[in-house]
C-alpha cells in the first residue's frame, strides 16, 4: 500500500510539472511532441518509482530517487532535436526552413 502511494505521488507531481511548458501559440505537431514527451516522463517516473520501492524493500526514499531518475530517463528518450521537420540543414550561413525554396 505505501509503495502504491508513493508511485501515485511521483505520477502526479510529473504531470503536474509537464502542464507548466505550454505555449498557446504552438503548432499541432509541436503540441503533440509535447504531450508525447510528458507521457514519457509521467511513465518513466511511474516505472522508476516502483523499481526504486523494489530495489529498496519498500523504502520511500528508493522510490523517490527511482522516480525521479526514471522521469529524467524517460524524458530524455523521448527528447528528439527537430521533432516536426522543420529545419533542413545549414546552407547560405542559417539554418533554412524545408518550405524554403532552394
Amino acid at each position: 500500500m505505501k509503495t502504491l502511494v508513493i508511485v501515485t505521488a511521483a505520477v502526479v507531481s510529473a504531470a503536474a510539472l509537464g502542464g507548466c511548458a505550454s505555449d498557446q501559440y504552438a503548432s499541432a505537431c509541436e503540441r503533440d511532441y509535447a504531450n508525447n514527451r510528458t507521457a514519457a516522463t509521467v511513465a518513466g517516473a511511474a516505472v522508476g518509482a516502483a523499481a526504486g520501492a523494489a530495489i529498496a524493500k519498500d523504502d520511500a526514499a528508493g522510490a523517490l530517487i527511482g522516480g525521479a531518475a526514471g522521469g529524467v530517463i524517460g524524458n530524455q528518450v523521448a527528447k528528439r532535436d527537430d521533432p516536426c521537420g522543420y529545419r533542413t540543414g545549414y546552407r547560405d550561413g542559417y539554418y533554412r526552413d524545408r518550405r524554403d525554396s532552394y
